[in-house]
């Protein structure tokens, strides 16, 4: 539950300078983008003919535009498309023929007329085109499937769409920018028998000869291309409405069963929305479909939401709280996407934020408010936490950052747009007040539907709803690199304490980081729970007060807390005592620390030590992380195992006392920490976790394994499997026609150490049985999982060509780089930097150099830390 705050400064006060860049509320002609903006597109008539057995599409795109002024030639966006011919309609009739130019690099289409100009008014563009269904979930894709049918497993096939950020230019032509908003109308011709979805509610369907039909959907509200949806399969659908907008979840064939958890979430989160955000959903329906694999996200398409199918349905004869909890959170920031990203568009892709952290927040929101027992606050943590790690680089970049040409966009798609953006709403419904924060959400939305908006807009309407001036407070953390580091110290003087807070900027191996201040709104906590709402703004505040108990920070904003010796150790003295929260926000403050230099991680491990029997599994997800990175920080594979036994130690303990079942009445979070303690244990060598791991698995045809441990035990089985093993979880992968079993048994895969056995699962992973999403994921993480990123990184060189070869052209970017942040070894970050300069386009650096930035800060705190990281275990039952 959010305790309103009253704070001490009013955010007029904040004397922040902002950006010289500071941005400007949403105009169309200021927009940036490729496209010029004389020529507009009101509406498209597009009608897809797709040929799923060749591969490919005819397609016409009736496209009607506004000419703004006299313009030589038309110039939209186009990628991978056969255009055939083009023609300019006017509305008096004539019609003029078009000189087609396709830019292969620039992923555009100029048209041009024979001669003279095309002056201002409105027209309609026709273009005759085909093109094609591609394996990677980019424009329109094919999803190949297994079936079970009378014991036999049947191959299957279906068609689905994805376009964000830049992929609608591979379906059709058009000004495939989120600016240019437009509607549209839909038309495929499809084999008879088949299903098709789209944005909008069927408009009619006619009969065609060959077996096909042409189905027709009403025409769209206007939107940005990237929302544009289209599906066709055999599919089966779980129907219902919430009043008066129909609500239907498409599956293949035969598991609308599992869909019903889903839809009773979304009545409960869309109705929960329509009333938070004073704007009833817009649209006559809101169709969700769940594609069996090709797609491993979700994506929030107007009307008609995609998700791969183990993100969106839950088998109710084995439900899984783990489960549960990821398809709610999922659904919520899919459907608040309807509202933060489709009824207002972010006007360009430095805006981003404004629809991935909105709905990441909506997301926690949401579950905190219909399940408090989650503790989503908590859960949200762990996420800030791979944010913070990231901002505090010298990779980092603004929330806001500015996007110079639309492929970059791709690499705004990260932990600090999401987990810090709704970090920072966070903060700042805590600094305004739910109520004002609510009210200025409902004026923005209320101003920009149907339209686009930047991030100043925002700020606009929370200033108007609150009286306060929040772009002032609010702009340093979105258009500002990285975050603060708040020191608290603490003197006494008789019986008064004289208090003081400062802040500098908190960085990892970057010591040349530009110096930056935030208004930094704290909570500070005396002994007794008395508290104090502060606004650091500025380097430092200070202050006196009563008593001289110890004081601390609350854990509750996007900023690491250093404390003073007293403090600190006091800190350490009372850790058990704390909070949950408060423990974890300490282990990860403190660890950070450790990585920046500025603490010994003997510091971490005496906080380790003051937490035996620790029972909260968000806790301990903090403590295994941070163990996780110092064993990469181990080199030699005696001190891995001594690092492993200490761990097992750690560990044993706490799983001991939760047991391997489930038991009445327990914490809801607690199967998710027997899964995390079941599997750390297991992968550590623990000779009794991998006797009972082996023991389930064995007998788990007669007796199924507990869903929300599924996983944990099969990767501590792949991790030690033989070959017989190995056969089997790949039988079980060939014959599982569920996506969330088909991942588990991937992951088993990954995980296993075997030399000969993971050199078959690599080698089986570039061959064709795979889809090649499905086969890149796999390779990217299977050094890191089977405890083998050395023999991986050489496997991947050797067979560079083919991996790049199976990857999409944008996937390439992430291949390398994913499987080189197991290292600590600097070399490895100067050879990651060299292949993707040798191999792959400029566009592919950035992923690289965050990678080699990682490994270069691993190498950093291996050579200050690993020496007391090995001593430590070796003298505390590592031996």
């Amino acid at each position: 539950m959010l305790l309103r705050l009253v704070w001490l400064l009013a955010v007029l006060a904040c004397r922040a300078v902002l950006p010289a860049n500071a941005e400007e509320r949403f105009s169309f002609e200021a927009t940036p983008g490729k496209l010029p903006k004389d020529v507009v597109p009101a509406h498209y008539a597009l009608r897809i003919a797709p040929d799923a057995e060749n591969a490919g599409f005819e397609a016409r795109a009736e496209i009607d535009v506004r000419v703004l002024r006299s313009v030589a030639a038309v110039t939209l966006n186009a990628a991978n498309l056969d255009i055939r011919s083009a023609r300019l309609q006017s509305p008096k009739g004539g019609e003029r023929a078009l000189s087609i130019a396709l830019d292969a690099t620039q992923e555009t289409l100029t048209l041009t007329p024979a001669s003279g100009r095309i002056e201002a008014g409105e027209y309609r563009l026709g273009i005759d085109y085909a093109g094609r269904i591609g394996q990677h979930s980019q424009g329109l894709f094919r999803i190949a499937y297994k079936v079970s049918e009378q014991g036999r497993l049947i191959d299957k096939s279906m068609l689905a769409t994805h376009f964000e950020p830049v992929h609608a230019r591979k379906l059709f032509p058009g000004w495939d920018e989120p600016v240019f908003r437009a509607t549209f109308e839909v038309t495929a011709v499809v084999d008879e028998a088949l299903t098709v979805v789209s944005n909008m509610p069927v408009q009619g369907i006619v009969g065609r000869r060959g077996g096909k039909k042409e189905v027709t959907f009403a025409r769209s509200v206007p939107m940005p291309t990237y929302l544009v949806a289209l599906f066709v399969g055999e599919l089966d659908a779980v129907e219902d409405e919430l009043d008066g907008i129909r609500l239907s979840i498409y599956t293949v064939r035969g598991k609308t069963a599992e869909a019903q958890f889903a839809m009773q979430a979304t009545k409960q989160i869309l109705g929960h929305f329509n009333e938070y955000f004073g704007e009833r959903y817009l649209l006559p329906k809101l169709d969700q479909v769940a594609v069996p694999g090709g797609f491993g996200g979700a994506m929030e398409n107007w009307g008609a939401i995609l998700y791969n199918e183990a993100l969106l349905l839950v088998d109710p004869r084995a439900p899984s709280l783990r489960q549960q909890q990821r398809v709610h959170s999922i659904i919520a920031h899919e459907i608040a996407h309807q509202w933060f990203g489709n009824l207002v568009t972010m006007a360009w892709w430095d805006n981003l934020w404004l629809n991935e952290g909105f709905a990441t927040w909506m997301a926690t929101q949401t579950a905190a408010r219909f399940h408090p027992e989650w503790r989503s606050r908590q859960y949200a943590a762990l996420t800030v936490e791979d944010a913070m790690a990231e901002d505090a680089r010298k990779t980092t970049h603004p929330v806001q950052t500015p996007v110079h040409d639309d492929a970059r966009a791709f690499d705004l798609f990260d932990s600090i747009t999401y987990a810090k953006g709704a970090a920072f709403l966070h903060m700042l419904e805590t600094y305004l007040g739910e109520a004002a924060f609510r009210e200025g959400v409902r004026r923005y939305l209320r101003a920009h539907r149907l339209s686009n908006a930047t991030t100043a807009d925002l700020w606009h309407h929370l200033s108007v709803a609150s009286g306060r001036d929040v772009k002032s407070f609010a702009a340093p953390w979105t258009e500002q690199p990285g975050f603060p580091q708040v020191g608290l110290s603490q003197r006494c003087e008789g019986e008064a304490a004289v208090l003081r807070l400062d802040q500098r900027r908190f960085t990892l191996n970057d010591p040349g980081a530009r110096q930056l201040t935030w208004p930094v709104p704290v909570t500070v906590v005396r002994e007794g729970g008395e508290s104090r709402k502060l606004l650091l703004d500025g380097a430092s505040l200070q202050w006196r007060s009563s008593g001289c108990g110890a004081a601390r920070v609350a854990a509750d904003g996007y900023y690491r807390v250093r404390y003073d010796g007293g403090l600190a150790h006091r800190l350490v003295r009372d850790f058990p005592r704390l909070e949950a929260p408060e423990r974890q926000r300490l282990l990860a403050d403190t660890f950070a620390f450790v990585q920046a230099g500025e603490s010994g991680v003997e510091e971490f491990l005496r906080l380790l030590e003051a937490m035996p029997g620790e029972r909260d599994r968000f806790v301990l997800a903090q403590a295994l992380e941070s163990l996780s990175y110092l064993r990469t920080l181990v080199d030699s594979a005696g001190d891995r195992a001594a690092f492993d036994r200490y761990l097992v130690r750690v560990l044993r303990e706490p799983l001991a006392q939760i047991g391997w079942s489930a038991t009445a009445g327990e914490d809801s979070e607690r199967p998710r920490l027997r899964f995390a303690l079941i599997k750390a244990l297991g992968l550590a060598g623990d000779a009794a976790v991998l006797r009972e791991a082996r023991a389930r698995f064995a007998s788990q045809a007669t007796n199924p394994i507990d869903p929300s441990i599924r996983g944990a035990v099969l990767d501590v089985v792949g991790r030690h499997a033989d070959a017989a093993t190995f056969d089997r979880l790949l039988a079980m992968l060939r014959e599982s026609t569920a996506t969330e079993r088909r991942w588990e048994y991937q992951s088993a895969l990954r995980h296993v150490a075997d030399p000969v056995l993971r050199l078959r699962w690599w080698t089986l992973l570039l061959g064709g049985e795979m889809p090649p999403g499905e086969a890149m994921y796999n390779l990217q993480h299977a050094g890191a999982d089977s405890d083998s990123p050395e023999a991986l990184w050489q496997f991947l060189k050797e067979n560079l060509a083919a991996v790049y070869a199976k990857a999409s052209p944008r996937g390439r970017a992430y291949l390398l780089p994913e499987a080189a942040l197991a290292f600590s070894d600097e070399a490895y970050a100067d050879e990651l930097l060299r292949l993707t300069r040798q191999h792959l386009d400029a566009g592919a650096l950035y992923q690289a150099e965050k990678a080699a930035d990682a490994i270069r800060l691993a190498a950093a705190v291996k050579a200050k830390q690993a020496k007391t990281l090995v001593h430590w275990v070796l003298t505390r039952g590592g031996k």
